[in-house]
């Protein structure tokens, strides 16, 4: 049996986040971005993409795999589309400033598409479109990445787990967010479950050898979702990022010509006002989102949930302390005190 989670106060959480990214580098600004990025996560139960992030990315930022010095950049720019490089910068930094490129230009020609070359990992994809919806837009948010998914047919990596995000703003929650991975189940999850020591919801993995597995210590290369629909998603996301820029991924890791963890990204923002009024577009979304859920469920205790609306039931939880595994809590003091960063309180 798995020991109980230690509890820490949302505040300290950050401030922790805050003070280990200080001491890494990051700039105020930076550094507050990245902590909104990995609470943001946790708060709604993402756990894969929240703190249990934070020793990699700080070995990463020791090894200069990420860089915090890293200036965004916009190098190529066609009044509503535009290329940031972010010189492999953090990702959640690289992304916000995309997605707010987006909205920018979005104001201006009713649609903002802004790709991210030569970043890192992004953590939850949710909070970038999010940040559109809060904007009264509509907005989509994707990540890709080298070869670590399987692709459909094949017993090896051929394309990345791709996440993918789109919020509009509406519905009973403010907003309609979808977060999803095109595999099955996230590496993210995946690492999640070893440190919690939860089994995976069946086969949705591969070996090192390419045999599938549901051991989640054994789970190295996650499967595509929905089998050829996640895996072609994936490859047709590598297209409209790193192979439209210049900066493909897939094909030079494949082939051997390039190692080391490396990302794209695209941020995209809708102006709602372009096609009708935003009032009107909620109140549209209110009423769909009414009759989604007066559906009758499949399962007598259950019901017909949104998307999100599990994520945002977990925030309200979790406002009185976020768990975090032991495992990955002794990872997080290990990390402090070789930055010499105070841990947070803990709570009883």
């Amino acid at each position: 049996m798995s020991e109980a989670p230690i509890r820490v106060a949302v505040n300290d959480l950050e401030a922790f986040c805050h003070g280990v990214f200080g001491a890494t580098g990051f700039s105020a600004q930076d550094a507050r971005t990245q902590t909104d990025v990995l609470i943001w996560a946790n708060l709604r139960g993402i756990d894969s993409h929240g703190v249990m992030r934070i020793p990699r990315y700080v070995a990463w930022l020791e090894s200069g795999v990420m860089r915090a010095d890293a200036v965004m950049e916009v190098t190529t720019e066609r009044r509503g589309a535009a290329i940031v490089d972010a010189g492999q910068g953090p990702g959640a930094v690289a992304m916000s400033f995309a997605m707010q490129d987006a909205l920018q230009r979005a104001r201006t020609d009713a649609i903002g598409w802004t790709v991210v070359r030569r970043t890192t990992h992004s953590g939850a994809a949710g909070y970038y479109a999010a940040m559109a919806a809060q904007e009264n837009m509509a907005g989509i948010a994707v990540a890709t990445s080298r070869p670590n998914m399987a692709y459909f047919g094949a017993r090896a990596a051929g394309v990345a787990t791709t996440p993918i995000a789109i919020a509009v703003p509406g519905g009973p929650d403010g907003m309609l967010v979808l977060d999803m991975s095109t595999s099955q189940m996230p590496i993210g999850k995946i690492r999640a479950a070893r440190a919690t020591g939860q089994p995976l919801p069946g086969v949705c993995a591969l070996t090192d050898d390419g045999e599938p597995t549901d051991d989640p210590h054994k789970a190295a290369i996650p499967l595509p979702l929905g089998g050829p629909k996640g895996s072609g998603l994936s490859l047709l996301f590598e297209c409209l990022t790193g192979v439209l820029t210049g900066n493909p991924l897939l094909e030079p890791a494949l082939t051997g010509a390039q190692k080391g963890h490396a990302q794209n990204g695209l941020a995209i923002a809708i102006d709602i006002e372009a096609f009708s009024n935003v009032a009107d577009f909620k109140e549209l979304v209110l009423a769909l989102a009414r009759s989604i859920k007066a559906l009758p469920a499949m399962d007598a205790d259950s019901e017909v949930m949104l998307p999100g609306e599990p994520e945002i039931r977990e925030s309200q939880h979790r406002r009185d302390g976020i768990p975090i595994p032991a495992k990955v809590w002794t990872q997080l003091t290990e990390t402090a005190q070789r930055l010499g960063v105070l841990l947070p309180p803990t709570l009883q």
